[in-house]
């Protein structure tokens, strides 16, 4: 079933903030493995990477300036990350309401 966005809020470090949008980008592509020593027509091998890289980006309504670098607890809803901060942004457009974009790292 379809959910409505609408009144959606997260928080980060302590910060209230409007989201008008949200990414959520799970990280950790699968790593080929496959060799030319595979039968022909055989399936690939994949592995799971070692590392992950797991994101969220979200645009939301203001002007807070948040640091590159910044860490701190992430909350959306019912759920918290561990989170840091890897981009950062304003945007002033006429016509428009302030916009801040932020991407975070989370864990």
């Amino acid at each position: 079933m379809a959910a409505d966005s609408q009144g959606n809020a997260f928080v980060f470090a302590g910060s209230t903030y409007t989201a008008t949008s949200v990414n959520v980008t799970p990280g950790g592509d699968l790593l080929d493995q496959s060799h030319i020593g595979q039968a022909s027509g055989a399936n690939r091998l994949y592995q799971a990477p070692a590392l992950k890289d797991n994101e969220i980006s979200v645009e939301a309504l203001g002007t807070a300036i948040v640091q590159i670098g910044a860490s701190g607890s992430l909350s959306f809803a019912t759920v918290t990350y561990t989170a840091t901060v890897s981009s950062s942004s304003v945007a002033y457009s006429v016509g428009e309401l302030v916009k801040q974009s932020l991407t975070f790292k989370v864990a």
